[in-house]
């Protein structure tokens, strides 16, 4: 899937009638307000799909790109907090820790996951991507999801 056709699938919201060759599925619960998280989640992903990793945008760039919001639930931190952080957490709950901003658009520019689509039924809903190569950086989508408010009820790596 190229770019062009990820943001056809990013504008054209939760119509989607087939799954992709390599599906990820998420069934989630969009929380206490499911348009303002879809409005959210459809508004970064587009903001990322929009972005050839070629021309990847510089990490100023991507300060003005990104909205507020998204900026202070997952914060930059200086090398010195880092290292803080990381001396008060035992090393085998780092994979716990919160991502750092910088970091996670790092993870962003390989990213190995396409949007396809999401289907929403009230609060709950899934949420579907395309893995295009390995290894995937899904943990990246995880955060956003976290940072939008949106909880994963559970996941799955499928075939079609």
């Amino acid at each position: 899937m190229d770019a062009k056709t990820e943001l056809v699938r990013v504008s054209s919201h939760d119509q989607f009638d087939s799954m992709p060759a390599n599906p990820w599925e998420f069934e989630v619960d969009f929380g206490f307000d499911p348009a303002e998280s879809l409005r959210k989640m459809l508004t970064v992903v587009r903001a990322i799909a929009e972005q050839p990793s070629d021309q990847w945008p510089s990490d100023d760039d991507w300060r003005s790109i990104l909205p507020g919001w998204l900026k202070r639930a997952i914060p930059e931190m200086s090398k010195e907090e880092t290292d803080r952080l990381l001396s008060e957490i035992p090393r085998d709950q780092w994979d716990s820790l919160p991502w750092e901003f910088l970091s996670w658009l790092d993870a962003l520019r390989d990213r190995g996951w396409r949007w396809w689509g999401y289907r929403i039924n009230g609060s709950s809903g899934t949420i579907v991507l395309h893995i295009a190569t390995y290894p995937e950086r899904i943990d990246a989508f995880r955060e956003l999801l976290r940072a939008i408010g949106i909880r994963i009820v559970s996941e799955r790596r499928g075939t079609s």
